[in-house]
């Protein structure tokens, strides 16, 4: 049965098949497929399991259903190639040198009869790294494979899977002509079978073999309980020693002759016990006289040459006890070989059998497992395990000694001129701009309700400014992956690993998330850096101290607190003139504050990161855009900007409402989210060189408004005042942020109603943010020029800039 472009055809023939495969092949090559493509197929594939597919039965039902869980697939793609593998990316942020993992290209699967599932998995591992898979089966699979790679590529609803999964039953003489246009062969088989695949294979093809290996356990004789031999008994019966993992010896730590033997009747017990539990597999008439061979040669051994050891036996299973250091493989079916191997002559032993060692279940005291590890592992055993474990796996185990994706994957480097690209992070393309209209718009209070993922661990403060404050929900993975996008976006805006010295002087504690996770990007991007945080009082004496004996040349922070530094400590900030970069948090600064700072030395202010507690990082800005402008974390995350009153998309400069889509979050669901800001596309090719869309961000809308360094809720303002009022955001004269208060009521009246407001009292007792209240009738609030309409708010602080 044949499986060519999602048609499963009888009626076809090899040359034809791979005439057709190769006319496609270098658009294929060309654009690998999609890892988010993959995993949503292999989803869709996994829940059609779960209701049909009667060729299954309920073990090998579940086995796939286990296997093509997302989550399993992306932990082994994650532990084997990283995270991120098929981003071209710089290496280290000081060097101009880019690295990835990209696709072989076309494989060949040449898959055993012994596995039925194995053929599957192989080609889904393939597709995982980026690969084209073209399987050829065993002659017994009779079309098994064919149909459950149909069934998952008519899972897919992108329809592309189908482009990427061929199946082609060959002989072992059409092998060569199978794999001519093949850049990597991975075959399972015995020594001569992957022999003859080996000599028909193309110059410079990888060759991926999967060779059969031998599996031990090695057990001490104070653990030869009946009950740890029954555990052994079960692993040897459960698969008929038909596995690579399933154990063919078992090596005693001793060298003592009736120690071996009491072990030897002991487990003989065990299988009279347990083999009955295990329907057995009946052998081939070569099979079963191999093993009558191969038992009828020890008792020889023992009759005529004195040779110390023992056989016992029934029809169904046997323990062959030779009482020396000569090894060979079991008959399998059962065949169990006893074998006394002190631990001071491991090494020198199994030296013959290294290459071919895999797992071992080590049955020892717990004393004494780290050395006995270190000495197997040393002999060549690739795998210890449990003894009840010994067939099982985890996410992303490495396979016969290493992992498998990164033998389907090749490392390749770009290598650029250091002036080239200087602020590029990454040689990705980007990706398209999606629309998400057929969702609802997330709001605050939706986000907030909605509960946290189980693999949420890491708990950000969000919000909060009108009561008890919400938490934000990341996995170690999303933070990792969204801390990464940050570091790229402060190397486009203009850190210099090699060169800088950064002061961060973002806040910290009460769950604020600021100070720790620049701390984070600082460590990813290998820059010197000092974490000194904002001070919670008015006192910056120490921290410009600490600027001078250290040489700090960039301070980074929220525009508040570098704007009190300056202030306060412009006499010795001018003095020194070391500071050359600032960056601020996502929020511009008065013209007033800006020549400050330049008085100060300062060469280079930028509003480097724009970004929520919530959604996380979401803009960066770059050399060649002005303040409020910023490049979308296109790798990271989606943005819309739609109309204030209609779910519609905003093109042509329209301003509009921004919503966020995060695509590395696993702790909580951010679905075109509401951050309450307003914002609109910049069009055009950037200088700076970075494809990613751009757009400028406005201000905030709804019931929000960031003020200092905290957003002040409009509602929590209403509710502490009980009267009509107006706000006016601007900037005091010597530059710092002022909210003017525009209300019937007088002005101590005023402040002491606000007095109640936590958040606005902290900002205010800082030295962070300037309260004034004008007393004045509604009939003088100021009027929109246009709709004659009184505005709530009044944001001049993007009009002063």
């Amino acid at each position: 049965m044949y499986l060519i472009n999602g048609q499963l055809r009888a009626d076809c023939d090899l040359a034809s098949a791979l005439e057709q495969l190769h006319r496609d092949l270098p658009q294929r090559l060309g654009t690998p497929l999609e890892t988010a493509t993959l995993m949503a197929a292999v989803q869709a594939f996994a829940e059609h399991l779960a209701s049909a597919e009667p060729s299954l039965d309920t073990e090998q039902r579940q086995a796939l259903i286990d296997f093509c869980q997302p989550l399993a697939l992306q932990s082994k793609l994650e532990r084997e190639l990283g995270l991120q593998p098929h981003s071209m990316r710089r290496i280290d942020y000081r060097q101009a040198r880019f690295e990835r993992w990209s696709p072989l290209g076309l494989v060949i699967h040449i898959t055993p009869a012994n596995a039925p599932l194995l053929a599957f998995c192989a080609v889904v591992e393939g597709l995982l790294s980026g690969n084209v898979n073209w399987l050829r089966p065993s002659s017994s699979d009779n079309g098994f494979t064919a149909r459950l790679l149909n069934t998952l590529v008519h899972c897919d609803a992108s329809g592309q899977v189908k482009d990427y999964v061929a199946v082609l039953p060959a002989n072992t003489a059409q092998i060569g002509q199978l794999c001519q246009y093949a850049n990597g062969v991975s075959a399972w088989g015995g020594e001569k079978a992957l022999q003859a695949i080996r000599q028909q294979l193309p110059a410079g093809c990888r060759w991926i073999d999967w060779g059969h290996r031998i599996s031990l356990i090695y057990l001490t004789p104070d653990s030869a309980s009946p009950s740890v031999l029954d555990a052994v008994v079960d692993e040897v019966c459960r698969l008929d020693q038909q596995a690579c993992s399933s154990p063919q010896w078992l090596l005693v730590d001793s060298d003592d002759a009736e120690v071996l033997r009491d072990i030897g009747a002991t487990l003989a017990e065990a299988f009279e016990r347990r083999a009955g539990q295990w329907p057995a597999l009946a052998p081939t008439l070569q099979e079963a006289s191999q093993i009558t061979t191969q038992v009828t040669m020890a008792r020889l051994a023992q009759s005529f040459t004195a040779q110390t050891g023992q056989i016992w036996s029934t029809s169904n299973w046997r323990v062959i006890w030779s009482h020396d250091q000569q090894f060979e493989p079991s008959p399998l079916f059962r065949s169990l070989m006893l074998k006394p191997l002190p631990r001071a002559l491991v090494t020198r032993t199994l030296l013959p059998w290294r290459n071919v060692l895999q797992s071992c279940a080590l049955l020892c005291p717990e004393a004494e497992i780290a050395e006995l590890s270190q000495t197997l592992i040393a002999a060549g055993v690739t795998r210890l395990a449990p003894i009840n474990a010994i067939h099982d796996g985890y996410d992303g185990e490495p396979h016969d000694g290493v992992y498998a994706l990164q033998r389907l994957s090749r490392r390749v480097s770009v290598s650029l001129a250091p002036s080239v690209l200087a602020t590029h992070a990454t040689l990705d393309r980007q990706p398209a701009l999606a629309t998400l209209i057929d969702a609802p718009i997330m709001s605050k209070e939706a986000f907030v309700s909605q509960p946290f993922n189980p693999v949420t661990q890491l708990y950000f403060r969000s919000g909060g400014s009108s009561g008890v404050p919400a938490l934000s929900g990341f996995s170690y993975v999303d933070f990792q992956r969204q801390m990464r996008a940050t570091a790229d976006g402060l190397l486009a805006a203009g850190i210099d690993p090699g060169g800088d010295r950064v002061m961060n002087l973002f806040f910290s504690g009460g769950l604020y998330g600021g100070f720790f996770s620049f701390a984070k990007v600082l460590e990813l991007l290998g820059v010197t850096h000092l974490p000194m945080g904002a001070p919670t009082d008015e006192d910056y004496s120490e921290i410009v101290q600490l600027i001078v004996e250290q040489q700090v040349s960039v301070l980074i922070g929220m525009p508040s607190t570098l704007h009190r530094l300056f202030i306060d400590e412009q006499q010795r900030l001018r003095a020194y003139g070391g500071i050359r970069k600032v960056f601020l948090g996502g929020e511009h600064i008065s013209e007033s504050c800006r020549q400050l700072l330049e008085s100060c030395g300062v060469k280079l202010i930028r509003s480097a990161i724009y970004g929520s507690v919530d959604a996380g990082p979401l803009g960066h800005a770059c050399h060649a855009t002005a303040d409020g402008i910023f490049h979308l974390m296109s790798d990271i995350q989606q943005l819309e900007i739609v109309d204030f009153d209609h779910d519609q998309p905003l093109q042509n400069g329209e301003v509009g409402r921004l919503l966020i889509t995060s695509l590395a979050r696993q702790g909580q669901s951010v679905r075109r989210y509401d951050v309450g800001d307003s914002g609109r596309w910049v069009l055009g090719a950037c200088a700076c060189g970075l494809g990613s869309p751009r757009f400028e961000l406005l201000q905030r809308h709804g019931k929000l408004i960031r003020i200092g360094t905290d957003f002040i809720s409009l509602a929590e303002l209403a509710q502490q005042l009980q009267t009509r009022f107006q706000l006016i955001l601007d900037h005091a004269p010597d530059g710092l942020e002022r909210m003017r208060i525009r209300s019937e009521r007088q002005a101590a009246d005023v402040h002491q109603r606000l007095s109640g407001y936590s958040t606005l009292s902290t900002l205010v007792e800082t030295g962070l943010l300037a309260v004034e209240v004008e007393t004045c009738a509604i009939e003088a609030f100021s009027r929109n020029k246009h709709s004659g309409k009184t505005p709530l708010l009044i944001d001049m602080r993007r009009q002063e800039h």
